[in-house]
């Protein structure tokens, strides 16, 4: 009641909507500006270049000549197909809407960060105790209402780019196959809902750390403002850090490096070269347990008197 009874929720909903209102309509401005190039002269052209870049340039390391061998194989492959790679599909939206779930953190870190901070800013928070339940109970009940915001946030992106992608693409689109090559240079098809489903999957647990993250932040202040303030602060200048620090072999201990999962799919490159999936994911469950023993031992803990 207390998320969804305020107007700044709905708000916040709203915004994200019209933000992802506003790419669909740029997306679909920038592919118009483009209609009438020559898809099939430009793709011969990209790999008449890459061609000669393999040919002239032998300081080119094993992975870039396996890079551009790879991408001439798939652009042959389009062009004896008569597939326009760069042409818009309903799932263009959907792929590009995966961006737009860091607003959708953001908002959520707002909600979560808001969450016990501001009882005491409100002064609410004796009001809360007085009653049967215990604080861990308390606790419990607002860390599950902030997960659910951030799933509603999650499902209204899916669905509005979905949505978006469908009316300005048409719907039949759905069942396009997504063509790919593996680095041994077989072409294969895949099914582009599994991998948005994919995308946000990987999404949807940096969404928890900085959720948790907030909501821990959160048990440590009595000013709203300030949890929100502090949980911003260390969620937008973190990736920052982590990436100016990538050079030290140490920075792959921080959650920071280890929160993006979206660094292991494939075509991307980890933080760190030694650094893998499952080492990730133990990092990422060693901070949540943290997160959630330091949120439980404040808020438990604290002395609310006057």
């Amino acid at each position: 009641m207390k998320i969804y009874r305020r107007p700044r929720t709905w708000l916040m909903i709203a915004f994200l909507i019209l933000a992802i209102g506003l790419m669909s309509g740029i997306m679909k401005w920038d592919a118009s500006q483009n209609a009438n190039q020559d898809w099939q002269n430009n793709l011969t052209e990209r790999n008449t270049h890459m061609q000669q870049e393999l040919q002239n340039n032998k300081e080119l390391s094993e992975g870039d000549e396996t890079y551009l061998t790879n991408e001439i194989k798939l652009n042959e492959y389009y062009l004896e197909q008569n597939i326009n790679p760069n042409q818009l599909s309903l799932w263009s939206y959907v792929n590009t809407s995966t961006s737009l779930i860091m607003l959708a953190t953001i908002l959520t870190v707002i909600i979560a960060a808001d969450m016990i901070a501001a009882e005491f800013t409100w002064g609410t928070i004796k009001l809360l105790l007085v009653g049967p339940a215990s604080r861990a109970k308390i606790l419990l009940s607002k860390y599950i209402a902030t997960l659910g915001f951030a799933l509603l946030l999650l499902i209204v992106t899916f669905a509005t780019a979905y949505a978006a992608g469908g009316m300005l693409e048409g719907f039949d689109g759905t069942s396009q196959s997504r063509i790919t090559i593996t680095e041994a240079g077989v072409i294969q098809e895949s099914s582009y809902f599994v991998n948005s489903l994919e995308k946000y999957g990987f999404s949807v647990v940096s969404m928890l750390m900085y959720v948790t993250m907030a909501f821990m932040i959160s048990s440590a202040f009595r000013s709203s403002s300030m949890a929100i303030a502090f949980s911003l602060l260390f969620m937008l200048v973190g990736n920052v850090l982590s990436a100016f620090l990538s050079g030290y072999s140490w920075v792959k201990y921080l959650l920071f490096s280890n929160i993006d999962l979206t660094q292991y799919l494939s075509g991307s490159t980890p933080l760190r070269p030694e650094m893998t999936l499952t080492f990730s994911i133990m990092m990422l469950f060693a901070y949540y347990v943290v997160f959630q023993f330091v949120a439980w031992l404040l808020f438990t803990k604290r002395d609310v008197a006057a």
